[in-house]
């Protein structure tokens, strides 16, 4: 008899399903820790911004929120897991964003893509225009708010 996959239960609203991409980076990177709650973040409307907090972690709740704009089709998954590790990261090392946690960090199987996409396609998730892009990925990047 012919095993079938189970089905992915339906996004309660967009496009990921964050529960899936959280537990396979809990599963592949930590699983000697208790997994966190992840979810996603209110949805703020603006236009345009000068930066943006693409993920956080809470120490109190042991919670990590991913920004809602990033539950969209034209983001790939490789990165909403490069953020859900880099939040697991805080976790377990603290906020420091020292040389200790730069090197867990380039453990993430995707990580070269992750900072090469995020180079490319800022201007996105700020809400500007592609014909401005090439000005914004060298200004913005400074202004990023990546974690």
């Amino acid at each position: 008899m012919e095993t079938q996959p189970l089905p992915l239960e339906l996004p309660d609203h967009g496009h990921h399903h964050l529960s899936s991409l959280a537990a396979e980076v809990h599963r592949t990177y930590f699983l000697k820790y208790p997994p966190l709650s992840v979810r996603w973040g209110q949805r703020i409307q603006r236009k345009s911004r000068r930066s943006i907090r693409l993920g956080s972690y809470n120490h109190f709740t042991n919670e990590i929120r991913i920004h809602p704009s990033l539950n969209a089709h034209n983001i790939p998954a490789f990165f909403i897991q490069s953020i859900i590790h880099h939040e697991y990261l805080h976790h377990m090392l603290g906020p420091s964003h020292n040389r200790r946690f730069h090197s867990h960090e380039r453990k993430f199987r995707y990580h070269r893509e992750s900072k090469e996409w995020i180079r490319r396609n800022l201007f996105l998730l700020l809400g500007r225009r592609a014909a401005r892009r090439a000005g914004i990925a060298r200004a913005a990047v400074s202004q990023l708010v990546l974690f």
